[in-house]
């Protein structure tokens, strides 16, 4: 752990973070999309969506080879200022089971030098990656229990302990005295948490989106929005 009570009280006077009660644990929920969990010394990040660029480009979309490079620098600079001793990456790091054969040589090292970084990182297995690509440190797993929270990438249904999970993306629109804001979010009930989706390249599905409406009502989540480098709760 890295962080200080200084760091710490001048980061939120900033907005540029929020803390939260989720399954009995106080959370540090960071303005640049990532979950950090004190008492565990645990940063959590979701969706890196690794090589997305180079995926929708091999279809004909004019989009440059720089969206792992810039997820990664993201999130490097987020594990110098936090230094967790585990890093948990919550599914869908890898956009498909190419993605490794498209990466630049550079992104490889970097992602790798990334991980051994830290004492421990964890790929939790997604839809897009259900199997880590061979030569990529870290440890894969389908889900993580902590005491009552179980950390995957989708719901489970009827789960009786309380679920961090990634998948949809979230984003929501909210305006504030006649300005208008977007951006993604975390969103979350007494039983779920979702993460908001990290790379560079990643859409998201609004809160109010039937789909997600389903999961956590409306009537009964509490939203926290990133936008221009900041965090703030919307209800």
């Amino acid at each position: 752990m890295a962080i200080s009570d200084t760091w710490l009280t001048q980061q939120l006077g900033h907005r540029q973070l929020s803390i939260t009660k989720f399954a009995d644990y106080l959370w540090v929920l960071d303005a640049r999309g990532v979950a950090y969990l004190p008492a565990c010394d645990w940063l959590v990040v979701s969706d890196l969506h690794l090589e997305k660029g180079s995926f929708l480009r091999s279809y004909g979309n004019p989009l440059p080879s720089l969206d792992s490079t810039a997820t990664l620098q993201r999130l490097s600079h987020i594990i110098d200022d936090y230094n967790p001793t585990r890093v948990i990456s919550l599914g869908d790091s890898f956009h498909d089971k190419h993605s490794m054969s498209r990466m630049t040589e550079h992104d490889h090292t970097y992602l790798c030098d990334l991980v051994n970084r830290v004492n421990e990182w964890v790929w939790v297995e997604g839809n897009h990656d259900p199997d880590l690509p061979e030569g990529i440190p870290g440890t894969p797993c389908f889900e993580i229990v902590l005491d009552n929270m179980v950390f995957r990438h989708e719901p489970e249904v009827a789960e009786p302990k309380a679920q961090v999970i990634g998948h949809f993306h979230p984003k929501m629109r909210t305006a504030i005295k006649r300005r208008r804001f977007s951006g993604k979010c975390f969103v979350n009930n007494e039983s779920l948490f979702i993460m908001p989706a990290f790379g560079q390249f990643t859409g998201g599905l609004d809160i109010d989106d039937d789909v997600l409406k389903n999961l956590i009502s409306p009537s009964n989540r509490d939203a926290f929005m990133l936008c221009d480098s900041i965090i703030f709760k919307v209800k």
